[in-house]
């Protein structure tokens, strides 16, 4: 992304992998389903994002982030969605669900991480700035020695 340096880019990065899933799980939650369509499209999507944001050099964190994000956000949509009267056994019971549910989606995100990210790898440079004309077949980028060259 033009503009921003290698720490506002990882932060943006950092911020769309946690928020989005976040916020969708809390918008799930408040629609009484927390852990079922609203929150599960968040989730990809915020994963989706993310590695399309992230540099090749920060895509590592992405695939082992996903259970850290997906998994409080589904339970937190689910403590959300419960009625303030409900009691423990009930509560008990939905969160295993959530668990169960979250399992599935988490999945889900890391496969829509690796597939988004060798997309971005046979499209592109995986979000590195590349030079906008291609060298001359032949041509010795500066500062470089052909094969075979030796110092003087």
């Amino acid at each position: 992304m033009a503009g921003l340096d290698e720490r506002a880019r990882a932060g943006l990065t950092a911020l769309v992998a946690v928020g989005i899933p976040v916020a969708a799980g809390i918008a799930a939650g408040m629609r009484g389903n927390g852990d079922g369509p609203v929150f599960q499209a968040g989730a990809i999507l915020g994963a989706c994002a993310a590695t399309l944001l992230a540099t090749r050099r920060g895509l590592w964190w992405l695939v082992p982030a996903q259970p850290m994000v997906v998994v409080p956000s589904a339970v937190l949509g689910m403590l959300l969605s419960e009625p303030s009267g409900t009691n423990r056994t009930k509560m008990g019971t939905d969160a295993v669900s959530a668990l169960h549910h979250a399992f599935v989606i988490t999945l889900v995100t890391v496969g829509a991480v690796l597939v988004v990210a060798l997309l971005k790898a046979a499209v592109g440079r995986g979000g590195e700035p590349r030079s906008a004309v291609p060298a001359p077949q032949g041509a010795v980028a500066e500062g470089a020695r052909r094969a075979g060259a030796h110092r003087g």
